[in-house]
């Protein structure tokens, strides 16, 4: 409270503005708040105007373990935000969107510390260890650490290993959660996750090459009923899943989809059954990933759900990369 208003919140106002997307105050308001000189600003202003309410600084010396959506700047959080705009130093990951990354302080050490894919597991951990050993090493010199990944941070992505290593250091952290790749599918998708009288429960998997291989993996749980699947990381592996699937009592018409680069301009759905989709997408090289697969009976609902899109767009220049 009475502290000057962060330059972040400025630019999201007005970003948020020009994009139609606030909602507890005019268009008008937010830009002119947006464009107001940051000295004799206060948060405690900013709330007073918009109702938004005031967001707690980062701490020198702490870590923030934060999710920055499946896509780019529309499903960011606005805690995500502040504290990408605030840290002193950042560690992304491979599937942040570039235009995230560049919300950083100009002044921040943004690191890359992204993994490959299909690396052996002993290369995977030497990898995460590094990872861990960076974030107490900055945060034990005092700075404020972001950690930024793709999706939500507490599903598949390893964040469980970097709280521990935090924990055992004695760093405080904090964990900012985001959207996960789950739900923006399922929007962009038009598959409501739940439904009623069809799907009362929802579970999410991993479905990876080393998965595939596990011979104490239960197939048949899949067979659960009124029951709808999000498969991450399921798409190159997709013509052995649905072989076991089946194999293990799956009905062969279960309606399955698959949505690619879920929340961002250029998602692209391909949907089927557990029996046709390996083959509909089979040789697809436009489906670049990261992609997931959602399987249930509320897939086969989605063409009756589609119905008319709402009209959205983006200024040429985004704003709040302008600034």
């Amino acid at each position: 409270q009475g502290t000057s208003c962060h330059s972040w919140c400025k630019r999201y106002m007005l970003a948020m503005a020009d994009e139609g997307q606030v909602h507890t105050a005019s268009a008008a308001t937010a830009t002119a708040i947006a464009t107001t000189e940051v000295v004799g600003v206060t948060t405690s202003d900013v709330a007073a105007t918009t109702n938004v309410e005031c967001w707690t600084p980062v701490e020198p010396g702490a870590v923030y373990l934060v999710g920055a959506g499946p896509g780019g700047l529309g499903t960011l959080t606005l805690r995500a935000l502040e504290v990408l705009a605030s840290c002193d130093a950042v560690l992304h990951d491979r599937l942040v969107d570039p235009e995230i990354v560049r919300l950083a302080s100009p002044s921040a050490d943004v690191r890359y510390v992204g993994k490959e894919g299909n690396v052996n597991t002993e290369k995977m951990k030497e990898q995460q260890d590094d990872i861990g050993s960076q974030l107490v090493a900055l945060a034990t010199k005092g700075l404020s650490v972001c950690r930024l990944k793709g999706g939500d941070p507490m599903i598949y992505g390893r964040v469980g290993e970097e709280m521990e290593q935090l924990a055992l250091a004695g760093i405080p952290y904090e964990i900012v959660p985001a959207v996960t790749a789950a739900l923006a599918a399922g929007a962009d998708a038009r598959v409501p996750l739940t439904f009623r009288n069809i799907a009362t429960s929802f579970r999410v998997h991993t479905l990876n090459p080393t998965t595939t291989r596990d011979e104490q993996f239960d197939w048949a749980q899949f067979s659960a009923p009124s029951t709808t699947y999000a498969l991450y990381m399921g798409l190159s592996a997709l013509p052995e899943v649905c072989k076991r699937m089946m194999a293990a009592g799956l009905l062969g018409g279960t309606p399955m989809a698959v949505v690619d680069r879920a929340a961002r301009p250029t998602v692209q759905v391909v949907s089927g059954t557990v029996e046709t989709l390996p083959s509909a997408v089979q040789g697809r090289s436009d489906l670049e990933g990261p992609a997931l697969v959602l399987l249930g009976s509320v897939v086969g609902l989605r063409e009756r759900l589609q119905g008319r899109r709402a009209h959205t767009s983006r200024p040429p220049t985004d704003p709040l990369l302008a600034l």
